[in-house]
């Protein structure tokens, strides 16, 4: 009798412990097709922030880059041959895919730079003429100042460099008038700026009473 309950006590015990086997791998298949999801959701919005930026911009496009999120695709693709999502292989595109995120990163900050530097400096030279219509744009841009793999954010800085140009050449601003309300913004402009052309152009807009030229600081060397 008592070896009859232990026995049956050791085969109950065994399927318990294959159930919770089974469970366990359950759960550990749930989390890894879980990363799966996730993962590849992350590569769709990086591939359409990169397809906007190439395919809207003159940014240049970088070629390790596409290389790199390329294989973050392969892999994924990869990690589901047998039908259920691979861990070992899904941790492999999620490494890859964190290293292309952080190369992008790196090149987003030189080519953001390039991309809005002058027209933001020109912006800020004449925030004092349009300053509303200026902050609207400024924000516009300043949404993709880092990388985000957001097609949105991207859509946005395009927007406010377009509006920014429209508002540029609303105001009537060649390089000349640019440089002489640069330089007054920074306060670097003498009276020696103020040629005919860009006397006229200030009359013509009205802005004498909204441009100062102030008397440098002269440090003396005792």
């Amino acid at each position: 009798m008592i070896f009859e309950e232990l026995a049956k006590t050791t085969k109950d015990m065994q399927v318990l412990q294959k159930k919770m086997s089974i469970q366990r791998n359950r759960d550990a298949q749930e989390a890894t097709d879980a990363k799966f999801r996730v993962l590849l959701s992350q590569a769709d919005q990086f591939v359409a922030a990169i397809d906007y930026l190439y395919s809207n911009t003159c940014s240049e496009t970088n070629t390790e880059i596409i290389n790199s999120i390329t294989d973050v695709l392969n892999t994924l693709e990869s990690a589901i041959d047998s039908g259920l999502a691979d861990s070992d292989t899904v941790v492999k595109a999620e490494n890859i895919y964190k290293n292309t995120q952080n190369e992008m990163k790196k090149d987003w900050t030189k080519k953001y730079s390039e991309l809005t530097g002058a027209t933001v400096s020109t912006l800020e030279a004449i925030k004092g003429i349009a300053t509303d219509k200026v902050d609207e744009c400024v924000e516009k841009i300043k949404t993709a100042s880092a990388w985000e793999s957001s097609s949105q954010q991207l859509e946005s800085m395009k927007e406010g460099l377009d509006e920014a140009e429209e508002l540029i050449l609303s105001l009537g601003l060649d390089e000349e008038i640019k440089t002489f309300l640069q330089n007054t913004t920074d306060g670097k402009a003498t009276l020696k700026d103020l040629n005919d052309k860009v006397l006229k152009w200030i009359r013509d807009e009205g802005l004498e009473n909204k441009i100062r030229i102030s008397f440098a600081k002269v440090i003396t060397k005792l």
